[in-house]
This record gives structure tokens, C-alpha cells and sequence, in this order.
């Protein structure tokens, strides 16, 4: 075998080799997925556990619908930028929702339209009293950081601006002890309209059963159309028979 065939040879099987290794990458993409929102489900219709601020074991891993019973401080917000809604740009509002005066758990109240994509007033919108919060609980990640302190001219309020919520940069703001968990307010018929609680939407899980798919079909062209192709050139360059 030629040099330059036996080169072209090991392009096409590592190239082949790829594909298939991305496309059962996907297939197991497409099983966490499956997995997770089957957790998804199970927790959309469980019954509501009731927690505290120290419920982080009952929590656990796994997302769980449970309610909880405080009072929001919401004199310290904080806002979770870019989370654009059916395409229009905003944040999501967090507050604190104290259970005892020195326990707080994080409820992610809703959405509110943002032109920036990071500020927002959700003083205008306050809720006080005591409340009743029916949510989506998970467990808070470490280790991200990304949390910049602002504060309003004229206001005092304590907004937060950040891309995700990190327990280890939070906490040293707050005068109280944050739960190791927060928890996304679903809508209900007492929930206020604004800001815009919602369903969390289930994974899509198509996405990936067709990725792995088109990388299973690219090894099948890519290995057969090339053994194909030097069958081919392998006939013309035989020698003819008189």
C-alpha cells in the first residue's frame, strides 16, 4: 500500500472512529435527559414536603416540590441576570424568605422584563406579610462565583446582581444564615402576576437522540462512501485482459 493511501486510510478510520464516539457521547446525553426529567415529573406531582432553612437533607440532590412558611426580606434582593422569556430580555428575582429571624431560604419569585438583561425595580412589586411558598427545591452550586454588589440611588434596598446563585459569595452579605438550597415559587391562584412565576420547562430531550443519529449517519458515509471510492479507483487501475 502506498504511503499516501495508507495515510488517507487511518484519516478515514479515525475520522469514523470519532463520529461514533460523539454520537453514543449524545446517546448518553439523551439518557441524562430521560433522567432527569423523569425527576422533573416526579417532583411536578408529588405532594409538597414541608421545610425550613436547615431541610437540606430532605432536599438532597433531586428537585422536590415542597412548601415553606416566612416572611420575605426584601429589603436585600437579588437579580439573576440574562434570562431572556419567549425571546424578550430580563432577570429573575430572588428573595430571601425568612422562616426565624436568623434563617433565611432563597425563592426565586419570577421573572421581570429587563433592558439590559440585568437591572430591574422589584421594589415595585413588594409582597409583605406572611406567606405560604410552594416551589421547586435545589440544591444551591458551589463554586461559582459571579456576584456583584450595587446599590440604588435613593432606595434602601440591597440589590444583588448575578449570573447564578453561589452560597460562598452570598452568605457574607446577609445577617442571617442562608438554607443550602433555594427554591423556585411555582404560580397559583393567591401568587401575584408580577414578577412572572412559571413551570420550569422539561429538558428536550429530541435534541440529542438526533445528534447521535446524524454522527452515526456521518461514520456510515464517511467509512462506507470512502470504501466505495477506492473500490472504485481500485477497478479502473486494473490492468485489462486482451
Amino acid at each position: 500500500m502506498k504511503p499516501r493511501t495508507l495515510v488517507i486510510a487511518l484519516g478515514v478510520l479515525v475520522g469514523t472512529a470519532a463520529c461514533v464516539r460523539l454520537g453514543f457521547w449524545q446517546l448518553s446525553r439523551w439518557h441524562e435527559k430521560q433522567r432527569l426529567n423523569a425527576e422533573f415529573r416526579a417532583a411536578m406531582t408529588s405532594t409538597p414536603i414541608e421545610v425550613g432553612a436547615d431541610s437540606g437533607a430532605p432536599v438532597g440532590a433531586v428537585p422536590r416540590r415542597v412548601v415553606v412558611h416566612g416572611r420575605f426580606d426584601e429589603a436585600r434582593q437579588i437579580l439573576i441576570a440574562n434570562r431572556p422569556k419567549d425571546g424578550t430580555p430580563g432577570v429573575e428575582v430572588v428573595t430571601p424568605l425568612l422562616v426565624s429571624p436568623d434563617e433565611a431560604i432563597l425563592v426565586d419569585r419570577g421573572w421581570l422584563y429587563s433592558g439590559d438583561a440585568a437591572s430591574a425595580r422589584p421594589e415595585e412589586y413588594p409582597e409583605p406579610g406572611e406567606h405560604t411558598i410552594v416551589g421547586i427545591a435545589q440544591p444551591l452550586v458551589r463554586g461559582r462565583p459571579g456576584v456583584a454588589l450595587r446599590q440604588l440611588d435613593g432606595v434602601s434596598l440591597a440589590l444583588w446582581s448575578a449570573r447564578w446563585l453561589d452560597p460562598d459569595s452570598l452568605a457574607p452579605r446577609f445577617p442571617y444564615r442562608l438554607a443550602s438550597f433555594s427554591i423556585r415559587q411555582l404560580p397559583g391562584p393567591d401568587v401575584p402576576e408580577r414578577p412572572t412565576r412559571s413551570v420550569p420547562t422539561a429538558y428536550n430531550e429530541a435534541m440529542h437522540l438526533s445528534y447521535a443519529i446524524q454522527w452515526f449517519l456521518f461514520a456510515l458515509i464517511l467509512l462506507g462512501g470512502s470504501s466505495l471510492l477506492a473500490l472504485r479507483r481500485g477497478r479502473a487501475a486494473a490492468p485489462t485482459r486482451p
